[in-house]
């Protein structure tokens, strides 16, 4: 096969198989295994009776969930069997460990981190809302994304 042949099918290859590792979860498929960290690199807790996994993927969506969860008692996701997911693989290290680490810390609710692009790449995501994804029995129900303030909170009563 000649290389310019070649080339356009490595390049096509290479594009399915990443498409393939980040297919987005669906209603229906399995909660997956979290190997992740909290905001205290301590290994996150998934209760094996999760009801909720309430996920911001940017600041917009983490500024609706914080600004709800500071409002709340400190146990509230733990009493509500819910875990909250934190996607922060974009921001610059330098600025997660000075500023945002340190900020999160003084939380005393827990935040599972997803740290690398591929942690939390397959669950759903919304420009500046936060996805709400019910879970039954180890399995997602349908996303639902709130956008804010009124509609996370109707969302997580």
């Amino acid at each position: 096969m000649q290389a310019k042949t070649l080339l356009p099918l490595l390049f096509v290859a290479c594009s399915l198989s990443a498409q393939a590792q980040t297919t987005p979860l669906r209603a229906g498929d399995a909660l997956p295994a979290l190997t992740l960290k909290d905001q205290h690199d301590k290994p996150a807790v998934v209760p094996a009776d999760l009801r909720q996994v309430v996920f911001a993927a940017d600041n917009g969506g983490a500024g609706l969930v914080t600004g709800w969860l500071d409002a709340q008692p400190k146990d509230w996701l733990q009493q509500t069997k819910r875990i909250y997911l934190a996607d922060i693989h974009k921001m610059p290290g330098l600025i997660t460990r000075m500023f945002a680490l340190p900020k999160l810390r003084d939380k005393p609710y827990p935040i599972v981190l997803g740290r690398e692009e591929a942690d939390l790449a397959a669950f759903p995501r919304k420009k500046d809302c936060v996805t709400l994804l019910p879970v039954s029995a180890g399995k997602l129900g349908e996303a639902v994304f709130a956008c804010d303030a009124q509609s996370l909170q109707g969302a997580l009563k």
